[in-house]
């Protein structure tokens, strides 16, 4: 630690600026090259074409909603519900579809509507009656949760076979789903960078009150985070539909703490203030790499669960440890 410090006091002010900035973002892709590495070395089938091409499907089903509970998480906000209204979007578009394609227009539009009006409702109760986010969204998810299973507690529903081939189209070697997600990184990335909605978030998150005072519209922003938050866990109920065929009830759970796992190991702060679109990605891909990794190694399923909580618990060791 003393030679660290050492190290760090003898950079200039913009080398300091830098490190601070982008160091933890190299040390959390610095694991996933590590884990690569292990992959590799330990198993010939992780660099493979299909091995890769399957990484890259999950990573961009959790990246998805990620990038939404990043832009509510900048704010100061938190979405406990995006892992039940998952699991209640894949019920509902699978019901609407029925296997039929002439009805697939209408359970998007309906899927996606039902991302929409949580996102209002989160934000109305956050907003006009000033409760917490963090206990507006944890009572959403039980609701959901309920709803979803009283929907079924068995798989119900089918996609049509249109949608289910959607999974498996490719544009060259890369995944439509995986391209999606990529577009969708780079329209995140320039909405905070370059337009006055993400400049509100940023000031949001820093301070609300003086962002209040400055006259940015703080009802409007926080109304349209938890909006785009929902929709994101809609557009990955869609996509997991698209996966099983039909309406898996088991579907979503777990995928909220994923998510803010994923945001907080890519240096967004819980406190709000802070984010950044390729730490996100670094986080998504962090943990989609080092769960295939284990699958691939044959690791015991209770295992799983206890490397992966020491590699994020490291990861953000070191994000912080640079951050600082």
């Amino acid at each position: 630690m003393k030679v660290s410090a050492r190290f760090y006091t003898g950079l200039t002010d913009s080398q300091r600026l830098f490190l601070r900035r982008y160091g933890p973002i190299f040390a959390v892709y610095g694991f996933i090259i590590v884990l690569i590495i292990i992959g590799a070395t330990q198993s010939e089938r992780f660099l493979t074409a299909r091995n890769l091409t399957n990484v890259a499907r999950q990573s961009a089903f959790l990246g998805i909603v990620a990038l939404g509970q990043m832009l509510v998480i900048l704010t100061a906000g938190i979405d406990l519900s995006v892992g039940s209204l998952v699991k209640v979007s894949i019920l509902v578009s699978a019901i609407i579809m029925n296997g039929d394609n002439s009805n697939l227009f209408v359970a998007i539009v309906a899927t996606l509507g039902l991302g929409v009006l949580v996102g209002l409702i989160h934000g109305w109760l956050i907003n006009e009656l000033r409760i917490a986010p963090f206990i507006v969204t944890l009572a959403s998810m039980v609701i959901l949760r309920g709803i979803g299973l009283s929907i079924s507690t068995s798989p119900v529903g089918k996609a049509s076979r249109e949608f289910i081939m959607f999974y498996v189209q490719k544009i060259g070697p890369a995944p439509i789903i995986a391209i999606m997600f990529a577009v969708m990184l780079v329209l995140t990335a320039l909405l905070l960078r370059y337009t006055a909605f993400g400049k509100y978030l940023f000031a949001i998150g820093g301070n609300e009150e003086v962002a209040h005072l400055s006259g940015v519209p703080v009802k409007q922003a926080r109304y349209g985070v938890y909006v785009i938050c929902s929709v994101t866990a809609s557009i990955t109920g869609l996509l997991w539909l698209s996966r099983m065929g039909v309406g898996d009830p088991a579907i979503g759970d777990g995928i909220e703490l994923q998510t803010i796992t994923a945001v907080i190991i890519g240096g967004t702060s819980l406190f709000g203030g802070r984010a950044s679109v390729a730490g996100t990605l670094g986080g998504v891909l962090l943990l989609g790499v080092t769960a295939n990794l284990l699958v691939m190694l044959g690791v015991n399923q209770f295992v799983q669960g206890l490397i992966q909580g020491i590699i994020i618990v490291a990861a953000v060791a070191i994000y912080k440890q640079e951050g600082d």
